[in-house]
Formats: structure tokens, sequence, C-alpha cells
């Protein structure tokens, strides 16, 4: 499978790269945890052409873009973006705007349970 999206610059692992990708792959450790059936999910670390995108996935394909500036907003924000890129790698859904974590855009922060709750009513 390609694992290059359009818009999407992948970083060059190195040291740095693999920290940042360790604090993604930790959030889907704790989907994993709770969800057993989580497939694997891939996860690459890189920029966006358009700034305001946090992460993008490829509908069921188990794969994920996480940018830097994702990773940098702090833990809460970051578990949103990965938990809202899980449900659209792993199921296909699209955006739902009454649903606080698959909104098109990020407009509330839920707190870890409440992510993990909004979660479980996409991926079982």
């Amino acid at each position: 499978m390609k694992k290059e999206i359009m818009n999407f610059k992948n970083f060059k692992m190195n040291d740095e790269v693999y920290q940042l990708r360790r604090k993604v792959i930790n959030m889907i450790y704790e989907v994993k945890n709770k969800i057993k059936s989580l497939p694997r999910i891939d996860v690459r670390i890189g920029t966006h052409s358009c700034d305001r995108i946090l992460a993008v996935a490829k509908l069921k394909k188990n794969i994920i873009w996480v940018t830097e500036d994702a990773i940098k907003q702090g833990e809460d924000q970051l578990r949103n973006t990965v938990y809202h890129e899980l449900v659209h790698a792993v199921t296909g859904f699209g955006h739902d705007e009454k649903c606080p974590l698959m909104e098109s855009k990020a407009n509330h922060t839920l707190n870890k349970q409440e992510c993990m709750e909004a979660l479980m009513k996409y991926i079982k």
C-alpha cells in the first residue's frame, strides 16, 4: 500500500521524528487496550500543505498522517486528533457535526474519557 498522501510531506525517520511518532502510537495503544480488535495502524509524521489541517487518514486503510503541529498542541488536543483519524482510518466513517470527536473542525477538546466514549460509538 502506498504510504504517501496528497499534500502531506512525510518526515524522514530520525530520533526526533521517532519521539513524535511515539506520542501518537501511545494514544493508539490507549485505544488498543480497550478495543482488542483494533487493527494495526500505520503512522506517518510530517507536514501538510494547508496549515489548518492537523492530520489525515485513508478511509478504511488503517493509516494516519499526523503533523508535528498537532503533536505540539498538547496531550488532550492530540488525543482528539488521533482518535478522530482512527475512526476514519478504521471504519471509513466521515464527519459528523453532531459529535464533538468527529466534527469536521476541531471546535471542542474532549478529555481522555470523553474521547474514548465518543470513539467507542464508532469502533467496537
